[in-house]
């Protein structure tokens, strides 16, 4: 698997610090793709406020949301950092946050389906409309997200594609390392879907902060696992990293730090969000609650006492 590994990356070109900003990947199929997918989302919106007006139905920073998560894949995949991350396992630590936490997040939080069938002819949307109302649709969609299931999901997902020998049968191989990406980007919509939109409403976000803090917690002892440990997870990367002034090992500690500090601080800020909008949905709801007490309620209310 090693040799395999090896001998794959040092066929293709390696990144030299000097040519790192020529390394444009321009992978036709993701590239058309993404831009197939914006143009379409875009058409969608433009559509939308036609009918509806402007900022109506798809807000402005959803749109900037959902923009903003197709340029994300593209700095991940596209870029030079994708080219880095085959000579520096850092580097494609990087790429793989982007993929599990930011791209994933800007596309729950832009809620895309709206815009993404107002895309569509009319009858192919009323036909899209009608079958996500049937009762085994519905039924299936709440199964398949209750958060047990979507947080056991992401967390095999993580952990499998870190185990050495599927991390470096994805370097061996391009189907492999696709099949990787595309895992890496469903599981976490699916995550941050439940916990951004969880069954119930925002009155359930306690459940999605438990689920928040122990992902933080497994992707912490990832980190911590790589970045103390003493030995190369990955050899396949030693003889690449020495041309960026890293040995192996650091190389290897640098992306446990990453995995471990700066995706650790985005999951409290997450989870600091949703707690302080979830505070906020439970003082309206006792708001609600309250009775209505005015003067002229007490009037009516108050006993009326016999006339001495």
């Amino acid at each position: 698997m090693i040799a395999s590994a090896l001998f794959h990356l040092l066929t293709h070109d390696v990144p030299m610090p000097q040519n790192l900003w020529q390394g444009w990947s321009w992978e036709p199929l993701v590239l058309f793709t993404l831009l197939v997918t914006a143009l379409v989302y875009l058409w969608g919106v433009r559509t939308l406020w036609r009918r509806a007006g402007a900022n109506h139905g798809v807000r402005y920073w959803q749109t900037a949301c959902f923009l903003g998560g197709i340029l994300t894949i593209f700095i991940a995949l596209l870029s030079p950092l994708d080219l880095l991350s085959e000579a520096l396992f850092s580097a494609h630590m990087v790429q793989h946050l982007l993929l599990l936490l930011v791209a994933p997040s800007l596309f729950v939080l832009s809620r895309p389906l709206a815009a993404l069938l107002w895309a569509l002819p009319w009858p192919l949307r009323l036909t899209f409309g009608r079958w996500q109302r049937r009762r085994w649709v519905q039924g299936g969609w709440r199964l398949f997200t209750i958060p047990l299931l979507v947080w056991s999901l992401n967390t095999v997902v993580l952990w499998l594609w870190h185990a050495p020998r599927f991390y470096q049968a994805a370097l061996a191989n391009e189907a492999v390392h696709a099949l990787e990406h595309v895992s890496f980007l469903a599981a976490a919509t699916l995550f941050w879907w439940t916990v951004i939109h969880p069954q119930g409403g925002r009155r359930y976000y306690g459940v999605s902060l438990l689920y928040v803090f122990l992902t933080t917690l497994q992707g912490g002892l990832l980190g911590a696992l790589l970045t103390f440990s003493s030995t190369l997870w990955y050899p396949v990367y030693g003889p690449l990293a020495k041309p960026w002034g890293l040995t192996p090992l650091a190389d290897q500690q640098l992306a446990g730090l990453i995995m471990w500090v700066p995706a650790g601080l985005l999951y409290l800020l997450a989870a600091a969000l949703l707690f302080v909008v979830w505070l906020t949905v439970l003082e309206q709801g006792m708001q609600r609650r309250k009775p209505v007490t005015t003067p002229h309620a007490q009037t009516v209310l108050r006993p009326q006492l016999p006339i001495q």
